[in-house]
């Protein structure tokens, strides 16, 4: 028969355990919240990474340098999808089992969000995911408990541009879209947004992503003759376009939407990115007046990565800092279920002059659309 006296005992041990011990298997120890996040180091979109990881990089560092988040410093695991779907699903599957990651953010790609929401919704609570790089709407339409949403959707940037376009009278819009979810998600919100000013699109052409068929989707767009054109692309796609493009005929006008937003994409294109609008989901990052941009600019100046400054970037380390705001909310105690009420509670917050909305069975933080512009020397303008 067990002794009582060694019965109590172990349970006496096993409730005064380590709260590590009791939840380790969700990242969060006494001493630290892992993270994780699958980006495109290596592939068509690997020119927005440096921007993205350096920004949440600075601002963790940051947190971190303070004491953390509640006595535990922020750790990210940072693995390498090449834009690929199978890829992020291996990437996730290794940070959940091995790395036992709290929380994921940052992740790129429509197609590959939608890979590995499955393996998120598994596990129990799931794992939340804040903030992934995609406007479309698989994240957003039902919302998902555990997926939260900041920067507007493809279809708010696609309405902003057909805004614009229409309020201008320019008669001829095309679309050049990625020939994958990101792509038809964006052709979709531009034709709705046309279907209900009772416009019809002018014409359109798929690009791959790595745009392997340039030519080809430049020759069936310049044949159509269009005033403008409306890029549902980014990274590799959109500077081959564009540079082809300029080559065959300089009388259409180039709009695309804010993932091209990197300075590595204004160095590609050149003089040939002069006059070419960008929508942009976040403030402008060269902002004087903007708490929020100078706070980010600074950061990145102090962390040696100063050449890195764009609305990427911000975007980036605006989500960096919604994250945190959740894990302090989330209290002590920290949990999958007690995080997800805490941004829950995000309610119109100012978030250095940018209003983050959440609440209860919203998981959209924004709307915020602006439109920029190209100018000379590789600089954005507004």
């Amino acid at each position: 028969m067990l002794n009582k006296r060694v019965f109590l005992g172990a349970m006496g041990a096993a409730a005064l355990a380590p709260w590590s011990l009791l939840h380790a298997s969700q990242g969060v120890s006494d001493s630290e919240i892992v993270l994780g996040q699958s980006l495109d180091l290596s592939g068509p979109l690997a020119e927005m990474a440096p921007d993205m990881v350096n920004a949440t990089k600075v601002y963790f560092d940051a947190v971190n340098a303070q004491g953390g988040v509640h006595g535990r410093r922020i750790r990210m695991v940072t693995l390498d999808d090449g834009y690929k779907p199978d890829n992020s699903v291996k990437n996730v599957g290794r940070m959940i089992a091995e790395d036992g990651v709290f929380a994921l953010c940052n992740l790129t790609g429509t197609a590959n969000v939608a890979a590995i929401l499955p393996l998120l919704a598994k596990e129990n609570p799931p794992v939340p995911l804040v903030s992934p790089f995609t406007g479309a709407d698989l994240v957003r339409t039902p919302a998902l408990d555990h997926v939260f949403n900041i920067r507007a959707s493809y279809g708010d940037e696609a309405e902003k541009l057909v805004q614009h376009l229409t309020t201008l009278g320019v008669p001829r819009i095309a679309v050049l879209w990625v020939n994958n979810g990101f792509g038809k998600d964006g052709l979709a919100g531009v034709r709705k947004s046309m279907e209900k000013r009772g416009l019809k699109l002018h014409s359109d052409a798929p690009i791959q992503a790595d745009s392997s068929d340039a030519q080809q989707a430049v020759a069936t767009l310049s044949a159509s003759e269009p005033d403008a054109i409306i890029m549902i692309t980014a990274g590799a796609p959109t500077v081959s376009f564009i540079k082809t493009y300029r080559k065959v005929s300089r009388g259409a006008r180039f709009y695309t939407l804010s993932v091209m937003g990197t300075q590595a994409t204004l160095r590609a294109l050149g003089e040939d990115g002069v006059g070419v609008v960008v929508t942009s989901v976040v403030p402008f990052p060269w902002s004087q007046s903007m708490p929020l941009a100078r706070e980010y600019r600074a950061a990145l100046q102090k962390g040696g990565f100063e050449k890195n400054v764009s609305f990427i970037g911000l975007e980036a380390y605006l989500n960096a800092k919604v994250l945190v705001e959740g894990l302090r909310r989330a209290g002590k105690d920290l949990t999958r279920t007690r995080f997800i009420q805490a941004l829950e509670s995000l309610r119109h917050v100012d978030i250095g002059g940018f209003e983050v909305d959440y609440g209860k069975g919203v998981r959209q933080g924004s709307r915020f659309v602006d439109l920029t512009i190209i100018g000379k020397g590789e600089k954005f303008t507004r």
